[in-house]
């Protein structure tokens, strides 16, 4: 990675591309999300917690595929969904603290957008591709698509940091089980996949009536509800799994 502060300077002639596809590294089963868009993202994946296996830390996931690399929602140059996840749409961008600012809020002030100069989605202008995004205008304003960017990538680093609130109070509440997902396939493959974390829903209803009025005061129960209704979504993830069996079969 090559990560820099965006400067109408140095990056005039920058445009990023906003197609999607295994070249850009969107072949991952799993991608982070934040709990302010599971609204949005439960209608689509399956939402769970994983493990860090190196931290030990629960992190807020859709699941995109059943083993590495596979993505069932990208075809080609096209990620096949009503909605896309803001981590996902957010590359090849990031939020950068400004040195001495470690201790406050996250604000404008304090902050700055970055771009990884290395990642392939970026490109110099003039650039065929229709899909690419230049980040300044010619007389060095910023585009309406940098301006999304750095809205986009601030509302994230935001969530970031409400979302890891979140599973704190999972974690606190000891709403958070393992659960074994077991699936087979047209081709009769059978899979058994671990390393997922649900919420548990007895001992959510189970609560006491304080708990539960301070998870609605925080909007952390509507957060847990949505995670439970997105489950449902596994079978969607069978069923696009069973159809790229089956287109392969065809082609073979």
């Amino acid at each position: 990675m090559n990560n820099v502060i965006v400067d109408p300077k140095q990056h005039l002639n920058t445009a990023v591309l906003t197609q999607y596809g295994k070249q850009f590294g969107d072949n991952v089963h799993y991608v982070p999300v934040i709990a302010d868009e599971l609204r949005k993202l439960v209608i689509e994946y399956p939402c769970c917690l994983l493990k860090n296996n190196q931290t030990g830390q629960f992190g807020l996931h859709a699941l995109l595929g059943f083993e590495p690399g596979e993505n069932l929602f990208l075809t080609k140059d096209n990620w096949d969904a009503t909605m896309i996840p803001m981590h996902v749409k957010r590359q090849p961008f990031m939020l950068a603290r400004l040195r001495g600012a470690d201790n406050e809020s996250l604000n404008t002030d304090n902050t700055a957008l970055t771009i990884d100069m290395n990642a392939k989605r970026v490109v110099e202008i003039p650039c065929s591709n229709v899909d690419a995004k230049r980040l300044f205008e010619n007389d060095g304003s910023a585009s309406a698509y940098l301006k999304d960017m750095h809205q986009l990538v601030y509302q994230l680093a935001q969530g970031i940091i409400k979302t890891d609130a979140f599973i704190t109070t999972l974690i606190e509440l000891d709403l958070i089980e393992a659960v074994e997902v077991s699936v087979t396939f047209i081709d009769g493959q059978q899979h058994t996949f671990n390393g997922l974390y649900f919420i548990n829903e007895t001992k959510l209803i189970n609560l006491t009536p304080a708990a539960l009025t301070e998870l609605t005061k925080q909007g952390y129960l509507q957060a847990c509800y949505l995670m439970i209704a997105s489950m449902g979504n596994i079978q969607k993830l069978i069923k696009l799994k069973n159809q790229q069996l089956q287109q392969a079969k065809s082609e073979g």
